[in-house]
């Protein structure tokens, strides 16, 4: 499936069928487009990128399908094909708050949660969650406090998936 662009079929030939010694059948090459969800696009070779005025995220491709599940005020639910993962992408305004504010509240919130606070002030984090099944679902997190709330990227998967999505996750980032 090509995410964006089209493909070509091959030149059909003009000759009439009785001037050629044979005949070529042609199959016409199959083109799907995808409509992504409003503030989606093409960022580069596997990368999508979305932005809202609020926020920018570059992203994997992997996310393109809209998951209704969640509909933030200010941001993007996504899905992957097979909905094993889902990537929320989200602005929250609500009150400012200090990076050491929302340290201390994941803290508070996810005691058994790997926490840190990068370099370039970005709050990242990873914790293990139960879902309404039963069932263990890894989050991964990155945090950006504001001066009137944070902006978050969320990535949800399946705890046999982590090592997966750890990687695909580390490669997301603010732009």
């Amino acid at each position: 499936m090509m995410l964006s662009g089209c493909g070509t079929a091959p030149a059909e030939s003009s000759a009439e069928p009785s001037e050629m010694s044979e005949i070529n059948v042609v199959s016409k090459e199959e083109t799907s487009f995808v409509a992504f969800p409003k503030g989606i696009s093409t960022y580069s070779k596997n990368k999508l990128q979305y932005t809202d005025g609020t926020i920018s995220v570059i992203f994997t491709d992997e996310f393109y399908i809209s998951n209704e599940d969640y509909k933030p005020k200010n941001g993007v639910y996504l899905q992957n094909t097979d909905g094993t993962a889902t990537l929320l992408i989200e602005t929250v305004e609500d009150n400012p708050v200090t990076n050491e504010e929302m340290l201390a509240y994941l803290y508070e919130t996810y005691p058994y949660s790997e926490i840190s606070a990068l370099e370039n002030n970005d709050i990242v984090s990873w914790y293990i969650v139960t879902d309404k099944a039963g069932n263990n679902i890894i989050t991964f997190q990155r945090i950006q406090t504001t001066g009137s709330g944070y902006r978050q990227i969320c990535l949800n998967c399946r705890q046999a998936d982590k090592d997966k999505y750890q990687k695909i996750f580390n490669a997301i980032s603010f732009s």
